[in-house]
């Protein structure tokens, strides 16, 4: 699906270098949209943006038709480290977007998290759930949730993002998994911590056809069900065709995690709603295993 209003407009995309970001990027152009890429790799530094008249000069020259922001500090100890950085690009960059957009006229989505629900059990979150951020970087995009709904054209999405980033010195859990089970050596594999994980360009795909259809406020944008990181790196094996045996099934070592930070631990979303207005069921676990081996096969990390 594709809208006709949009797909003559050009596309900008914050945090473009990011997992998401690189997969927006991907979608854009396999769909023969113009998009523009905006991070530190393009020389603009989001977070040090003061004023929306500072983000309006980055943005206005586009004349884009859409704005997706898609930067964020995912190091959670970066962000208990230094909470300032966090604020500042997790809650002051989407409050400059809702001023701008608000101004200008243009949608624009955001992209947030799930790390706000902990507990005992496996369980989907709607959108009405009510949520308890357990450190830096879970509320401050929880504040960038409020200050972008203040804008009428925002979408703002709630997921959790799985693939191939690329960046050699921090690798994404799946590219930390693909190497854990290609090492050989024994690692955890957490029973007890949930999350609906969607490959990284099946959500790229979801977020540009809510967008382009016209939907606005909050959404659950995940897998469409929810499992434990042992099963999910299970799933991850059984599609790259590696063997699980170097995985040791356990409970997390502290509620808080192996580092002592704070951490969410059930974070599955109940994605009814996005399904319901995309019009077709948003992938399983198996069906996401299945898209990351596809992406660390085109890349060689395995055999194709």
């Amino acid at each position: 699906m594709q809208d006709a209003a949009n797909a003559a407009g050009t596309v900008v995309v914050l945090g473009a270098s990011g997992l998401l970001g690189q997969a927006l990027m991907h979608e854009l152009a396999r769909r023969g949209q113009k998009a523009v890429a905006l991070s530190r790799r393009q020389g603009v530094d989001l977070a040090a943006l003061p004023s929306v008249s500072a983000l309006a000069e980055e943005l206005d020259p586009h004349a884009p038709s859409l704005v997706v922001n898609a930067a964020a500090i995912t190091d959670l100890a970066h962000c208990e480290e230094r909470p300032q950085d966090a604020w500042l690009l997790h809650a002051r960059l989407p409050g400059l977007l809702a001023h701008w957009s608000r101004c200008s006229g243009v949608p624009w989505v955001q992209v947030s998290t799930d790390h706000y629900f902990s507990g005992s059990a496996n369980v989907l979150h709607d959108e009405n759930a009510p949520v308890a951020p357990p450190n830096e970087y879970a509320r401050s995009k929880f504040a960038g949730e409020a200050l972008a709904l203040t804008s009428p054209l925002a979408l703002v999405l709630r997921t959790n993002i799985v693939g191939r980033r690329g960046w050699p010195a921090l690798p994404s859990f799946a590219e930390w998994v693909l190497a854990a089970l290609q090492g050989g050596k024994p690692f955890p594999g957490y029973t007890d911590a949930w999350a609906s994980s969607l490959e990284a360009g099946q959500c790229a795909a979801a977020l540009l056809d809510l967008a382009g259809a016209g939907h606005r406020g909050l959404l659950n944008v995940a897998a469409s069900e929810s499992v434990s990181k042992a099963d999910f790196i299970t799933a991850l094996a059984q599609a790259l065709c590696l063997d699980d045996g170097p995985m040791k099934r356990q409970h997390r070592p502290t509620p808080a995690g192996a580092n002592g930070l704070a951490r969410a631990n059930a974070l599955g979303l109940d994605v009814s709603r996005a399904q319901n207005l995309l019009g077709r069921p948003l992938p399983n676990t198996a069906a996401v295993a299945q898209a990351l081996a596809a992406v660390f096969k085109e890349h060689h990390h395995v055999p194709a």
